[in-house]
């Protein structure tokens, strides 16, 4: 239940998958509050089993790779243990304080929050002290037994001063022993996660198996119910239309530079990728232009020809798929208005970074003479969105006045799903 020592023997790959899959599942619909909706094998869930163990260390070790992977997992993990501690009989939970200090006491190069674990589990293992937190008569607000523990190794419960803190140390009174155990849980595990980060990459990448199961599992996470465009190659110069005007600057400038800058290339992959581009159609998109000769005004003179390989594994890393395999997101307005890395970045906020008669040739494109003139009005250097607000409800023709824009994305999301 509190997962310290990893389970050794053989297992076939599908059966491994059907335990990952399933406690994945089951751990969302824990934290969704639908675990009836659960059709998955319970035994694949059974405390203390080969299998949960299997799923527990399998997505542990997976977590390692992705640090947006770790967060969405270890959240629901930490649940699961206190939905365990909530149900937990006494006979179950002794059981668990005694495995804990026998499987820790054996661990070599023992870390601070081993020792903790430790104290806390021989805290509890007392026999007044059992007797009092199992009995009936143990309230939520009981102070008869404390002991302490670093006040680092329970952030949470410090920072929602569920905890008194004396030199150091945070009090630990016996009503709160499922609170901090569940806290532990998490600094444990995390902790865990950390020393086993740089092996596990290694792990996972040189392991076909393993390194589809990551993929896999990523794809559900974070792709699967992510709001999609429909950028593809066939349609990207049709629903540039819909696209904010920074996005659509950049993609008139690489369509008749056929390059552009690394932040300005950087911001736009990412736009595209969240919009909806997959994988081989984003590598088909680049691979066109920069397999094009450059313009003689355009900042970069790479060559597909030349840095294919280099290109390839850029636009891989920024889809999940090298490296640190970190779920990059698509810029925010915030960043866009704030990122000029050089006097040649062609990118930026239109409505903040760029020259006035720039601007208007921009939204001549779209816009009446009229319309400009209003927008030019409405700009604000302190709110540039504001002045792009106007301009989706002036190109949009299904009026949505009180729209707010927070980034690119999200403008061509609302402006595709209002058509």
């Amino acid at each position: 239940m509190f997962y310290i020592k990893t389970p050794t023997g053989q297992i076939s790959l599908h059966v491994l998958e059907k335990c990952t899959l399933a406690r994945l599942e089951y751990l969302q619909l824990l934290y969704d509050g639908k675990t009836h909706e659960f059709n998955g094998n319970f035994e694949y869930l059974l405390e203390n089993s080969i299998y949960d163990q299997i799923g527990h260390f399998t997505l542990r070790l997976l977590a390692s790779v992705s640090q947006d992977l770790h967060n969405h997992w270890i959240v629901r993990e930490t649940l699961f243990f206190q939905t365990r501690l909530d149900y937990i009989s006494p006979r179950h939970l002794y059981r668990l304080f005694r495995s804990i200090l026998r499987q820790l006491r054996l661990k070599e190069g023992k870390k601070l929050i081993d020792e903790t674990l430790i104290n806390i589990s021989s805290f509890c293992l007392q026999t007044i002290v059992f007797k009092h937190l199992v009995s009936k008569t143990h309230t939520e607000e009981c102070k008869l037994f404390k002991t302490k523990v670093r006040f680092e190794l329970v952030p949470n419960l410090i920072k929602e001063r569920e905890l008194d803190l004396y030199a150091g140390y945070a009090i630990v009174y016996c009503s709160k022993w499922k609170k901090v155990l569940v806290s532990l849980f998490c600094t444990y595990i995390t902790k865990e996660i950390i020393c086993m980060k740089t092996k596990a990459q290694n792990i996972v990448s040189q392991d076909s198996r393993l390194d589809y199961l990551y993929h896999k599992i990523n794809s559900m996470i974070f792709r699967a119910n992510h709001a999609r465009g429909h950028l593809t190659t066939e349609t990207i110069d049709t629903e540039v239309n819909n696209f904010p005007l920074c996005m659509r600057h950049l993609h008139t400038v690489l369509r008749s530079t056929h390059r552009l800058s690394h932040y300005a290339r950087l911001y736009y992959s990412l736009f595209l990728k969240d919009g909806g581009m997959q994988l081989e159609d984003a590598i088909n998109y680049w691979k066109e232009e920069y397999s094009k000769p450059h313009a003689c005004s355009s900042i970069c003179s790479h060559n597909w020809q030349s840095n294919e390989q280099k290109f390839i594994y850029s636009i891989r890393h920024l889809y999940g798929l090298e490296g640190s395999r970190r779920n990059y997101k698509s810029p925010t307005c915030e960043s866009m208005c704030t990122s000029i890395p050089s006097s040649m970045y062609e990118g930026g906020c239109p409505f903040k970074n760029f020259d006035i008669n720039i601007l208007k040739n921009l939204l001549r494109v779209s816009l009446s003479d009229n319309e400009i003139t209003k927008i030019l009005k409405m700009i604000s250097p302190q709110y540039p969105q504001i002045a792009c607000a106007e301009f989706f409800r002036l190109v949009n023709q299904n009026k949505k006045n009180n729209i707010v824009i927070y980034s690119p994305l999200q403008y061509y999301l609302t402006m595709i799903n209002q058509m």
